[in-house]
C-alpha cells in the first residue's frame, strides 16, 4: 500500500507542477503575424496602417485589401491586378496607369532604411511578419521612411494572446488595391550621322520594347524601324512610344550645314557648250563733217591718147614746152588701200577735192599737149 500511495503522490506533483508552468509561455509566442503599410499621396500626406494576420505570408495586393483603404484596380489575366487608385487618388479603370501620365502608384518595398523598387506586381510579391510595404502616387518617387516599429509598435509582453480582432486603423480610407506597374518601354532613337551636308540625307533608327505604339512624327509606324531623311535645313524629329506605362516622347535634332548644291541637269538632256564668237572687226568710223574722206589710189595716165576736142587746148607753140612736174600736195599723194589718213595728217589748207582738180587739170593739159603735137607730126 505504501509503494503504491507513494507513486500516486508523485504523479500528482508533477501534474501541479506542469499546471502551474503552463502559463509562462510567452504570450508572444501566440500574436498574429503584422506587416506595416505606407502610403503617401501626391500632395505629401501620408498613410500607415498595420495589418495582422494569421497566415505564414500574404501578397501585396492582400496587404491593401485588409488596410481598409478604397482600391480600384484592374485584373490583367498575365501580369495580376493593375492598381489605378488609392484612396480616390489615380485614375478609373478604363485608363489605368494612363490617365495622367507620367504619374502613376509605385511599388516599394523597405529594406532597412532604404526602399527597393518592387520587381513584380502587388499580386505576385510575397510580404512576411515584420515587412514594410509602401506606395506612392507620382513619377516614380519612394514614399517617405518610416520603420515597422513606428507604424506597428509592439505589444506588452505581458497581455493575452490577440485575437483575430483587427487593430484600429486611423480615419483616412483605406487605397484600392494596386497592381504593381508594367515595365517601363525601353527606346533606343538615334541618327546614323549627325550633323549632314545641306544637299546629302541620312537614316533616322528606333528600336523599342515593351510599347505598344510607336508615331514618328505623328505617323504610326512599327515598333522597329528606319528612315531616309534628307532635309536641307535643320530638322527635328518626334518619336511618340505608347506602353502600359504610359506616353514618352523622344526627340532628336539633325543639323544640316552649308546650302544645298543648285539642282543639276539630267544626264540625257546635257547642253553642249556655247561656241565662242569669232572677234570682228571693229567698224570703221563713220565719216563725219571736219573728217575728210579716205584717199583711193589713182591710176596713173598712159601713153595712149585721149580723143579731145580740137578747140578745147590751148594753140599750139613752135615748140613745145617741156612738161614741167609740178608738186602735188602731201595729202593729195595715193595711200595704201589698207590704210586710212589720220585728222592729223591732213593741213587745214589742202582737201582732197582741190589735189583731185589740179591733178586732174594737169593731166588733161598733158594730154592736150600731146595730141597736138601728135597730130602736126602727121
Amino acid at each position: 500500500m505504501k509503494k503504491r500511495s507513494s507513486f500516486t503522490l508523485c504523479l500528482l506533483s508533477l501534474l501541479v507542477v506542469a499546471i502551474v508552468n503552463q502559463p509562462l509561455i510567452p504570450a508572444h509566442a501566440m500574436r498574429p503575424n503584422r506587416v506595416g503599410l505606407v502610403v503617401m499621396h501626391g500632395d505629401g500626406s501620408t498613410i500607415t496602417r498595420c495589418i495582422e494576420f494569421n497566415e505564414s505570408e500574404l501578397s501585396g495586393y492582400d496587404v491593401l485589401q485588409r488596410s481598409g483603404l478604397e482600391i480600384v484596380a484592374a485584373q490583367d489575366s498575365g501580369a495580376g491586378a493593375a492598381i489605378c487608385a488609392v484612396d480616390g487618388e489615380g485614375c478609373p479603370k478604363s485608363s489605368c496607369l494612363t490617365c495622367d501620365v507620367p504619374n502613376y502608384w509605385s511599388y516599394w518595398h523597405l529594406e532597412g532604411s532604404t526602399w527597393i523598387y518592387s520587381p513584380v506586381g502587388a499580386s505576385t510579391y510575397k510580404v512576411n511578419d515584420g515587412d514594410v510595404e509602401g506606395w506612392r502616387w507620382g513619377g516614380g518617387d519612394p514614399p517617405s521612411v518610416i520603420p515597422f516599429d513606428q507604424i506597428c509598435a509592439p505589444p506588452p509582453t505581458d497581455t493575452p494572446t490577440p485575437t483575430d480582432t483587427p487593430v484600429p486603423v486611423t480615419d483616412t480610407p483605406a487605397p484600392p488595391t494596386h497592381t504593381p506597374p508594367p515595365p517601363t518601354p525601353t527606346v533606343w532613337f538615334r541618327l546614323d550621322a549627325n550633323p549632314i551636308d545641306a544637299g546629302s540625307c541620312t537614316v533616322v533608327r528606333w528600336d523599342t520594347s515593351n510599347a505598344w505604339e510607336v508615331y514618328l512624327d505623328g505617323e504610326r509606324v512599327d515598333l522597329s524601324g528606319s528612315r531616309e531623311v534628307c532635309p536641307t535645313t535643320s530638322q527635328e524629329y518626334h518619336l511618340r512610344v505608347v506602353s502600359a506605362a504610359g506616353e514618352q516622347t523622344h526627340t532628336l535634332v539633325l543639323g544640316v550645314t552649308g546650302t544645298p548644291p543648285a539642282t543639276a541637269l539630267p544626264p540625257a538632256t546635257s547642253i553642249p557648250p556655247s561656241p565662242t564668237p569669232e572677234p570682228t572687226a571693229a567698224p570703221a568710223p563713220a565719216a563725219s563733217a571736219d573728217s575728210a574722206p579716205s584717199l583711193s589710189p589713182t591710176p596713173a595716165p598712159t601713153d595712149t591718147p585721149q580723143p579731145v576736142a580740137v578747140g578745147a587746148a590751148p594753140p599750139p607753140s613752135a615748140t613745145p614746152p617741156e612738161p614741167t612736174a609740178t608738186p602735188l600736195p602731201t595729202t593729195a599723194a595715193p595711200q595704201p588701200a589698207t590704210r586710212q589718213p589720220a585728222l592729223d595728217d591732213q593741213t587745214p589748207s589742202s582737201s582732197p577735192a582741190v589735189s583731185y582738180v589740179v591733178f586732174g587739170g594737169i593731166a588733161l593739159g598733158l594730154a592736150g599737149l600731146l595730141t597736138i603735137l601728135m597730130l602736126r607730126r602727121r
